[in-house]
């Protein structure tokens, strides 16, 4: 690929917004995280895979050790009552 230079301007508040060129390049937009490592050779940017960005959500819901799917089905039966035949 060849190499393109994009600039951008930081604020007073240490904010930085990506440019255009950038973000179309990353393919990141609104409400995605990208990653700043900074190197001996410079600082290398990269979007933060959404895998990634779960990761702490996974499993944060969960009580105990879940119910079988017989379990949920006779809830599930229970919950709407005698079948009409």
């Amino acid at each position: 690929m060849k190499s393109k230079e994009f600039r951008a301007r930081l604020t007073s508040k240490n904010q930085l917004t990506l440019p255009a060129g950038v973000s179309t390049l990353l393919h990141v937009g609104p409400g995605d995280s990208v990653r700043f490592e900074v190197t001996k050779d410079g600082v290398v940017v990269a979007p933060v895979p959404v895998r990634e960005r779960l990761a702490p959500l996974v499993g944060c819901r969960r009580r105990g050790a879940g119910k079988t799917r017989r379990e949920i089905d006779a809830e599930v039966r229970e919950l709407r009552g005698p079948r009409d035949e």
